[in-house]
């Protein structure tokens, strides 16, 4: 997952410390997000009386605990790299790299026709024994296009 999490255009260890920097503030969000992600079906199920299923339970305390202590390690290892000027050079040249960059974007367009297409089917399918399931995937699928097309015109102008 390099290129998703680690890219950067950082040209010295001074730049390339304040991203490493707003990767840790990025990872203690995400710990947040975490903590409150487990939290949520426990809260609901004892002090709302809702009805979750113990499944549902095991999904949003999974997820919960996968996203705090993944973030955790995270922040760990950047917080390392900060300490040492050989291993923030050493990572920063490593995902600098035009050869990740390429096969960052390449990867990322394949991911996006595989969701886009992987979307569609569900939706399609699914829909014909939870009909709601069509009208959240597609909303899903509008909000990912919109995303891509704004984010597009965006970047064709700052760049």
């Amino acid at each position: 997952m390099k290129g998703i999490l680690c890219i950067t255009s950082a040209k010295n260890n001074e730049e390339y410390r304040v991203v490493v920097k707003k990767r840790i503030n990025i990872s203690i969000v995400i710990m947040i997000f975490g903590a409150i992600t487990a939290g949520a079906g426990f809260v609901a199920e004892n002090n709302f009386n809702v009805s979750i299923s113990e499944q549902m339970l095991g999904v949003y305390s999974g997820a919960g605990v996968g996203l705090f202590f993944g973030s955790l390690a995270l922040l760990i290892k950047n917080r390392i790299l900060l300490r040492s000027e050989e291993r923030l050079k050493a990572s920063r040249l490593n995902n600098s790299d035009e050869r990740i960059n390429e096969i960052r974007n390449k990867a990322f367009n394949i991911s996006a026709y595989a969701l886009i297409a992987a979307l569609y089917l569900v939706a399609l399918i699914g829909g014909l024994f939870y009909p709601v399931l069509v009208i959240v995937l597609l909303i899903v699928l509008c909000v990912f296009l919109l995303t891509y097309v704004i984010s597009f015109g965006y970047y064709e102008h700052k760049m």
